[in-house]
């Protein structure tokens, strides 16, 4: 009769420690790009215009377009000076609901974002 050999103890290849520890790693990676993308989101920016600080009474000049303003507060005496402010409402995210009840508003400015806000106003010229 033949005889069997002996058996070998199992190798172990992977253990549970490389297991957690790979998907901790993964886990903190997922955090990191989750993060920056909500930082460059919700983050601060540098603003290139001037919509954020004005308020009624205010006259702007839109040097940019329809699709993508970009407001320069100036006096009203000035005769760059486009737009007349007439309402400004914090927290709106439509300009057409915010400004339908503004008399005399020709079209608004909505800024959607970490500060939303709509500007109602009025053709200067």
């Amino acid at each position: 009769m033949s005889a069997t050999p002996p058996l070998h103890e199992p190798i172990a290849l992977v253990t549970d420690a490389p297991r957690k520890r790979n998907r901790l790693v993964l886990l903190g990676l997922v955090v990191v790009v989750a993060g920056l993308v909500a930082f460059s989101v919700f983050g601060p920016h540098d603003s290139k215009d001037d919509a954020g600080t004005l308020k009624a009474g205010d006259c702007f000049q839109n040097t940019g377009t329809t699709e993508t303003p970009e407001v320069k507060k100036l006096g009203c005496t000035d005769a760059h000076a486009d737009y007349t402010v007439l309402k400004t409402v914090k927290d709106a995210v439509s300009g057409t609901l915010a400004c339908s009840d503004v008399t005399g508003a020709t079209g608004s400015l909505t800024q959607v974002g970490a500060e939303s806000f709509v500007v109602c106003f009025k053709e200067s010229k």
